[in-house]
C-alpha cells in the first residue's frame, strides 16, 4: 500500500513537471524551460527574461541570462540591488566575439565601462577605478612589475605569436608600505641588453620614475627629461631669466681686454664660461649657456664700437697731419 501511494506521488510530481516544461530526471541532463536539455543543465527561455537569478529577487541578486535578439545576440551576467541595475555587467556577444564589462552592448573585442577615474586619487584609494593589473611579485621589486603585452605573430603566416611591445610598472623603491612606483614602456629587438649575448630583449626606451622625471634610453632620469642619444627637432623653446640686456646699461663695467687675456693665460677659457672639463661632468644648461654666450657677444659688440671710435679719431688725426703736411709743402 505504502509503495502505492509512493508511485501516485512521483506520477503526480512527473505530470506536474512535464507541464511545466521542466525535466528533472533522476540521473542525465536536467531541463528548465525545455523538456530536451541539450546539457547538463539546461535554462531555456524564449524571450529576455532573465534565465538563472540568485539572491532574494528583492534584493541583491545575481542574475544571467541569453537573448538571440537577432544578430545581436548576447549573454549578460548582471548585478542587481533593489531591484536595480549596478552596473556591474558582463555581456558576450554572440556574433561578433565582443566582451563587455560595464556595458551590455561592446563595441569592440574588449569594451570596459566604468564611472571614470580622479587624477587627483589621494590616500583614500588604494586603487583608482578602471582596469586593473595586478603583479603578484612577492614583495616590492625593481625588476618585476604588473604588465600589459601587446603581441603579434612573428611570422608572416599569422602564426608564432611574440610580444612587440609593453608598458610594465615595478617597484620605485624597495620600502615595504610605500607606493611609490616606476613606469617602463618598451619595444622588443635583437639587442645586446645585459652584456652577455644579444637577444630579443625588450627595451627600456620610456620611464617615468617616482618623482615624474621622464627618462628616454635611461633607466634614472635625474631631471624632468633625461635622454641618452641625439635629439632632433624644428624648434626647440628654452625659458630663462636674467637675459643680459644689462650689458648695455650705462653702469655696466665692461672688463678691459688685458683682464679677459689675463684670465684665459691663467685659466684656459673665457671668464663666465665653464671650462671643458666642467661641461664633460655637468653637461650645458641650454637657457643659462645661450645667456651667457650672447652676453659675450654683447660685450664683444662694446668693444668693437669702442674700436670702431678709436679708429675714426685716428682717421681724424692722421687727414689732420696729412692736411698740414700737404699746406707745409705748398708753402715750400
Amino acid at each position: 500500500m505504502k509503495k502505492y501511494y509512493i508511485l501516485i506521488a512521483f506520477t503526480l510530481l512527473s505530470s506536474l513537471l512535464f507541464g511545466q516544461t521542466n525535466f528533472f530526471p533522476l540521473t542525465g541532463a536536467v531541463g528548465i524551460g525545455t523538456l530536451n536539455p541539450l546539457n547538463a543543465l539546461h535554462v531555456y527561455t524564449n524571450s529576455d527574461l532573465y534565465g538563472i537569478i540568485t539572491g532574494d529577487g528583492a534584493n541583491s541578486n545575481l542574475r544571467i541570462s541569453g537573448t538571440a535578439s537577432g544578430a545581436a545576440g548576447y549573454g549578460l551576467i548582471q548585478t542587481f540591488i533593489g531591484g536595480s541595475d549596478k552596473g556591474g555587467v558582463l555581456s558576450l556577444q554572440r556574433d561578433a566575439g565582443n566582451v563587455g564589462i560595464g556595458t551590455a552592448a561592446p563595441q569592440s573585442i574588449l569594451h570596459i565601462v566604468s564611472d571614470g577615474s580622479n587624477i587627483d586619487v589621494g590616500n583614500s584609494n588604494q586603487y583608482n577605478k578602471g582596469l586593473i593589473i595586478e603583479g603578484r611579485t612577492g614583495g616590492r621589486s625593481a625588476n618585476i612589475g604588473a604588465q600589459l603585452e601587446f603581441v603579434i605573430p612573428a611570422n608572416t603566416d599569422g602564426v608564432n605569436p611574440w610580444g612587440q611591445g609593453r608598458i610594465i610598472t615595478v617597484a620605485g623603491n624597495s620600502l615595504n608600505g610605500n607606493a611609490v612606483g616606476k613606469m617602463i614602456i618598451g619595444t622588443r629587438r635583437m639587442f645586446d641588453k645585459k652584456g652577455t649575448g644579444q637577444q630579443w630583449f625588450y627595451g627600456d626606451d620610456i620611464v617615468i620614475d617616482g618623482v615624474g622625471n621622464v627618462g628616454i634610453g635611461t633607466l634614472n632620469p635625474k631631471e624632468k627629461l633625461s635622454i641618452n642619444g641625439k635629439i632632433r627637432a624644428q624648434e626647440i623653446k628654452v625659458e630663462t631669466a636674467n637675459w643680459p640686456d644689462y650689458v648695455f646699461a650705462k653702469d655696466y663695467q665692461l672688463p678691459t681686454l688685458q683682464e679677459i687675456e689675463k684670465h684665459i693665460k691663467e685659466k684656459g677659457h673665457l671668464p663666465g664660461i665653464p671650462s671643458a672639463e666642467e661641461v664633460k661632468v655637468n653637461g650645458v644648461d641650454l637657457g643659462e649657456m645661450n645667456a651667457k654666450l650672447l652676453k659675450k657677444i654683447e660685450e664683444l659688440m662694446l668693444y668693437m664700437i669702442e674700436l670702431e671710435k678709436k679708429n675714426e679719431r685716428q682717421d681724424e688725426k692722421i687727414n689732420k697731419l696729412t692736411l698740414e703736411m700737404t699746406d707745409k709743402n705748398l708753402k715750400n
